[in-house]
């Protein structure tokens, strides 16, 4: 799949329409923003002093698990900044402006355009699990925009980008495909098995970047010396996975790895058991994310492993609320009532990453100035430090990632431990890896 993005040219030294008739609309609208949200019309004169900040997830549909945490995340960020942001001498009334994509990368497009040009956001952020739409739009209008929740990868080259280069506007934190096949590979280094991995990636945005030949995770795997079985991409909600699994038993697998979604997960590990085929290790991305996606598998759900954003055991702080990873979890579970989830910190460090951009921007309302912000940040988050100046990658800051597995407790609960930490030695190992059970 492939995206042609038309990048339009900011430079300062030219006057800008698109700029001029958005600060129009802002001074127009700001009475009635004043009267609905009941702030003084001296204090917000003109609109100068609210700052709207748009955000798109997806709430419904297929990716509900990764929005599950927002309306937590927007009622703790909401507080945080209910007296405003004191920047450059001047106070600022923030605004978030919240909406639902409903897992479809159509209507994220179109939410990140009218949110640009109906409600005239200062700052976008977003999740991209479906693919970078929401930073299209941003790119093509000069609103500065950062997102998360997806491999670098799948969200950098559908925008045609360049890692050397990369764009005026947008910006991403996450972990690279490179960091998940280092992972893997840590969690493998010291199980016993024949070194023969099967791939399951399905036919989307992250599941090409994911299972591509020259720079997804059989290229990583073949480099560490693991020979990989991948027969190809499977569509999105398929339920019949009999030939990967006849080519999984003719090669001798004992690995198996790649990207799926939770139902696909579940119809492979049902058919594997009525075919026969019980890998020693299944290490997957995605459908091993979420508590209750683990807990419907039942009892095969033991030994599980897969890649970790951020858990409870994390020894970092939020720049925010001040919050350790143990309180903000314990915070999300008794507002919910729901057991944490990997999203919980990741997407409450992206709401410190753009508070903390336009604080360091010196001017909000200033979208090239929020932009520079962005470009230069460095900040200790809840997931650990995000730099975007020194990753080397432009517009993208890494994050950490380590290796666990789930267990079962006695309640038949699944647990995730961490497991392997070579690629993050700072996050604690909780408990040894083990292979799957046979029989």
């Amino acid at each position: 799949m492939e995206f042609h993005v038309q990048l339009p040219d900011l430079s300062r030294e030219n006057p800008d329409p698109v700029a001029a008739k958005r600060a129009f609309l802002k001074s127009a609208a700001a009475a009635t923003i004043a009267s609905t949200l009941g702030w003084g019309t001296h204090a917000l004169a003109a609109g100068k002093d609210i700052l709207r900040i748009g955000y798109i997830s997806s709430k419904t549909g297929p990716f509900a698990p990764f929005g599950e945490s927002d309306d937590f995340i927007l009622d703790q960020v909401r507080k945080s900044v209910a007296s405003g942001l004191n920047i450059g001498g001047k106070t600022y009334a923030v605004e978030i402006l919240a909406r639902d994509d409903q897992s479809s990368p159509d209507r994220q497009s179109n939410l990140a355009a009218e949110l640009i040009n109906k409600e005239n956001v200062d700052l976008m952020l977003a999740q991209v699990a479906i693919g970078p739409n929401v930073s299209q739009q941003c790119e093509l209008n000069g609103v500065p925009c950062i997102s998360t929740q997806g491999p670098w990868q799948a969200w950098m080259f559908p925008q045609r980008g360049d890692p050397a280069k990369g764009f005026k506007s947008v910006f991403h934190f996450f972990w690279g495909i490179e960091d998940v096949a280092a992972v893997y590979q840590d969690l493998w280094s010291n199980a016993s098995t024949n070194k023969v991995v099967g791939g399951l990636f399905t036919n989307d945005v992250p599941g090409n970047a994911f299972g591509d030949a020259k720079n997804g995770l059989p290229a990583f795997f073949a480099k560490g010396g693991f020979k990989v079985v991948d027969i190809g991409r499977y569509p999105v909600g398929a339920d019949d996975f009999s030939s990967f699994i006849q080519a999984f038993k003719k090669e001798n697998v004992e690995i198996v790895t790649g990207l799926c979604n939770p139902p696909e997960w579940a119809s492979f590990l049902k058919q594997a058991g009525q075919m026969g085929f019980r890998p020693k290790v299944a290490t997957v991305a995605k459908a091993l994310l979420f508590p209750g996606a683990v807990a419907a598998l039942g009892p095969s759900a033991e030994g599980m492993s897969t890649e970790v954003w951020w858990t409870p055991a994390y020894p970092f702080k939020s720049s925010l609320t001040g919050q350790s990873a143990q309180q903000l979890a314990d915070a999300y579970q008794a507002f919910s009532k729901k057991e944490w989830t990997q999203p919980v910190g990741v997407v409450h460090a992206l709401f410190e990453v753009g508070i903390q951009s336009l604080k360091a921007s010196g001017e909000p309302k200033n979208p090239a100035k929020v932009a520079d912000a962005i470009r230069t940040l460095k900040l200790d988050t809840v997931i650990g430090r995000l730099d975007f100046a020194d990753s080397g990658i432009k517009n993208v800051s890494k994050m950490r990632v380590v290796g666990g597995q789930w267990h079962l407790s006695s309640a038949g609960k699944p647990e995730l431990f961490i497991t392997n930490n070579k690629t993050a030695p700072e996050i604690p190992v909780q408990r040894k890896f083990e292979l799957l059970r046979q029989g």
